[in-house]
Parts: C-alpha cells; sequence; structure tokens
C-alpha cells in the first residue's frame, strides 16, 4: 500500500510539473495582435498569479488548521514550482461564428478548439460589446468547461493592453485552470466574487454575476436574457461587469476606439469635396470676411456647433447607420450601438472640421494680403482676423459637405464607421429581418390560400 501511494505521488508531481497550454483564440484585427503581443507575457504573469494564490492560500491555511497541516500547505505553496509547470500560450485566429440566433457559441467553440488541442484552457478574444443587468460585461466564463472569453471594448480606450492581460490572468487562475479551482471550486469563487473584487487576481469593483443562480430564480429571468443575449453558456457562466457610469462610459469609449473614427475621413470623398469647396468659397469672397468680423464669438461657436450635428445627422440618417430594436428585451443593446454609432460619427466630423479648419487657415494668410483684408474690414487685422475668416469658412464648407456626403457609398461609410466584427453583427441583423420579412410574407400567403380553399369547400 505504501509503494501504491508513493507511485500514485509520484505521478500526481509530474502531472502538475507538466507544461500547460493557453489557448487564445483571437478574432482577426485589433484583437489577434494584440494577443499576439500579449503571449509572450502571459506565461510569466500566469506563473507569478499561481504563486501568489498559494502563498494566500498556505498564510490561510496556517491560521485554520494545525501546525502540521500548516506545514505541509507551505511546502506546497511556497515552492516557485509547485502546484503547476510552466505556461506557454498558442493564439488562434478565428472568425468567431453566430448561431440562428444571433449570440456566440462560445462552449461550443470551447470543446471544439479543446479536443483538437492540448489546452488546458481557451480564452476567446473578442470586439463584441457584452453587457449583463445593463451593465458592461469585462469577461464570461464556464469554469465546468475550462473556457472563458474577454470582451476588448469594456477595457475602455486607455491601458487596453494592461486591462486586458489582468483579465486574462484572473480568468485563468482563478476559475478555468484545473488545480486552480476550474471545476471543483467554481461555486465558492463565484460567490466571494459577489461579494468582493471577484477573487485575488481579479480587477478592482468588478461585481460577478452567476448564470446559474440567475436561472435557478424565476425572479432573475429578465437578467438571464439580458447575459444571453450576445455569448451562449447554457446556463452554466459567470459574467464579469463593471457597475456605475463608469463601466459603461469605459464600454462606450472602447467602442468608439474599436470602430476606429479617423478612418472616416479618407472614406468620405464626396463630403471632403464639398467642405473643401464650400471653405474655398469662404476665403475668396470679402462678404465671407464681412459677415465673420461681425460675428462674435458665442455665436461662431453656435454655427460651428449647427455645422457640426449637420453632417453628423445627415452621415448617420442618410446612411441608414441608426438601428431599431428587433425586440423588447433587446433595447438598452441597440441604445449601446446607437451611442457608439453617433460616437463614433461625431469624433470623425470632429477631426475632419479640425483638418478643414487648419487647411483653410494656411490658405487663407497665403491668400488673403493682410492690406485688402484691413480695408475691406475698415480696421487693422491681425492674425486673429484672419482665424476668424477660416473659421466661418470652415462652417460653411462642413454644411457643403453634409450634403456632399449624401452621395459616398453606404457600404464605404459602414466600412469606415465600425469596426470589422461590428459589421459581421449588423450584416447577421439584416439577414435576421430579412428572414423574418419573408416568413412574414409566406404566413401571409398560405393564410390566403387557406382562406381560398375554404371558401372554395363552402360552395
Amino acid at each position: 500500500m505504501a509503494d501504491e501511494k508513493t507511485s500514485r505521488d509520484r505521478g500526481t508531481r509530474q502531472d502538475e510539473h507538466r507544461e500547460r497550454v493557453l489557448g487564445v483564440i483571437a478574432e482577426p484585427g485589433p484583437a489577434e495582435r494584440l494577443a499576439d503581443s500579449l503571449a509572450s507575457e502571459l506565461p510569466r504573469a500566469l506563473e507569478s498569479a499561481r504563486n501568489a494564490k498559494r502563498s494566500r492560500e498556505a498564510a490561510g491555511t496556517r491560521h485554520g488548521e494545525d501546525a502540521g497541516s500548516s506545514q505541509e500547505a507551505g511546502e506546497t505553496g511556497e515552492n516557485g514550482e509547485a502546484g503547476g509547470g510552466s505556461w506557454r500560450v498558442e493564439v488562434v485566429r478565428r472568425t468567431l461564428p453566430l448561431d440562428s440566433s444571433g449570440t456566440v457559441p462560445l462552449l461550443d467553440i470551447g470543446r471544439r478548439e479543446r479536443n483538437g488541442r492540448d489546452w488546458e484552457a481557451v480564452v476567446v478574444l473578442t470586439e463584441l460589446p457584452r453587457r449583463a443587468d445593463h451593465l458592461p460585461v469585462l469577461a464570461d466564463c464556464a469554469p465546468e468547461h475550462q473556457v472563458g472569453l474577454v470582451s476588448l471594448v469594456a477595457m475602455g480606450a486607455v491601458a487596453v493592453r494592461r486591462r486586458t492581460r489582468e483579465m486574462l490572468v484572473h480568468l485563468v487562475v482563478d476559475h478555468l485552470a484545473d488545480d486552480m479551482g476550474g471545476t471543483g471550486a467554481t461555486d465558492g469563487t463565484a460567490r466571494k466574487g459577489r461579494e468582493g473584487a471577484a477573487g485575488g487576481t481579479a480587477p478592482s469593483r468588478c461585481r460577478v454575476i452567476d448564470e446559474r443562480e440567475a436561472r435557478e430564480s424565476s425572479e432573475e429571468g429578465g437578467a438571464q436574457r439580458a447575459v444571453d443575449a450576445n455569448v451562449q453558456l447554457e446556463g452554466q457562466g459567470l459574467h464579469f461587469t463593471l457597475p456605475g457610469w463608469q463601466g459603461k462610459l469605459r464600454l462606450l469609449a472602447g467602442m468608439v476606439r474599436t470602430n476606429r473614427p479617423w478612418r472616416l475621413v479618407p472614406s468620405l470623398s464626396p463630403a471632403l469635396a464639398g467642405s473643401t469647396a464650400g471653405a474655398a468659397f469662404g476665403v475668396f469672397y470679402s462678404s465671407i470676411w464681412q459677415l465673420a468680423d461681425a460675428f462674435s464669438t458665442g455665436r461662431l461657436l453656435a454655427v460651428s456647433l449647427l455645422a457640426v450635428v449637420a453632417m453628423i445627422a445627415w452621415l448617420v440618417l442618410a446612411h441608414n447607420l441608426w438601428e431599431r430594436p428587433q425586440k423588447a428585451g433587446l433595447r438598452a443593446f441597440t441604445a449601446l450601438y446607437n451611442a457608439a454609432t453617433v460616437a463614433t460619427v461625431s469624433c470623425g466630423v470632429v477631426i475632419m472640421f479640425v483638418l478643414l479648419f487648419t487647411a483653410t487657415f494656411l490658405a487663407a494668410l497665403v491668400i488673403i494680403p493682410p492690406a485688402y483684408l484691413a480695408k475691406t474690414l475698415k480696421h487693422s487685422v491681425g492674425p486673429v482676423d484672419v482665424v476668424t475668416v477660416a473659421w466661418l469658412a470652415s462652417c460653411l464648407g462642413t454644411v457643403v459637405g453634409a450634403l456632399g456626403s449624401g452621395l459616398a457609398d453606404e457600404e464605404a461609410v459602414r466600412g469606415a464607421a465600425f469596426s470589422r466584427g461590428e459589421r459581421r453583427r449588423q450584416d447577421w441583423r439584416a439577414e435576421e429581418e430579412a428572414r423574418q420579412e419573408q416568413e412574414g410574407e409566406t404566413t401571409e400567403e398560405s393564410g390566403g390560400t387557406g382562406s381560398g380553399d375554404g371558401s372554395g369547400s363552402g360552395g
């Protein structure tokens, strides 16, 4: 019996010291680039977090158990290599599929990828925004299946790399790895997360929603539907959220950053042509100079705001960028998408206005002779007067550009205003709407045919 126990312990130690592989499935684009850059950092971060957690567990054990048990726990937790071998990260590029309901089948993805490879756990990096109970979701995981998902847009517009690394380490160390509480300690870990910071390596202010409890409670059925709107975990997952307005603003900023609004400017060639022509008119015609000189700063600001708002509204409405909720339960998601759309287009238009103003100001310095400008305005002039002329000319150009933006190709505008993942989601929505419309027409035709047959039979 002693030999059998020794052999079993030796096998356990060898298994603990094996090389562990973390699979990271990243969508093409920013998610893939971020995953590639983190692949070399994650092994050391995982080892450090694992050892720190084992040290905390050993310290807790020494306070709660006898001296003999404490010594054993200390030997297991304080040895740098005890409790798990080194980590290696493999990055795989995948375009995440959407099922018939428009959700990401995360469990199916995790099972398929893990069955084909010797992965300890698998984490998906995506640009899809996630919300649960009207809260931004940083990440989701199913500990029993050792699969997780991290939403990059919920990491905000700054420090995305650091926040993503911290979230990945937390998912693997506290929830997904076998010896770190993956399948055996999920309930306790989840409850501890709901009480505070969701585990030792979790981001601060992170709140955990346990999908299993939502499934058990009929009162929380609405929260269950919101959780399942983007990722399907079959009622077995944990969702890490950021409460409060700070979390919502961070999610919105992340969505705008992912959409990369600066790409909107070169994609609107008709609008740029119209804006340039309108601004040139303001530079060459002296009546615009006199009007700009008569305007107060407040009036110029108001005109600028109206011009920018007109351009934003025209782009959103003329190119069908505004969404309407398909279902009552998805109104919060639709409002989020529309807010991100307006913010993205607004940033792009503001960037275009600043560039147009800079070009117009330089052109005015070259084209307008100071003496002629002073003669026209009937007072001495300086750089401020040239700025005022360029300012009003830029407002005029922006209004003209708004009209010209209607001539831009709708696909080009969508491609510039939205990220790859967001365009895929919108394409799915369009296909779903077309399918529902077709089904409705088929139902009406069937009803009409049935009524005709019934009349014939009655006759």
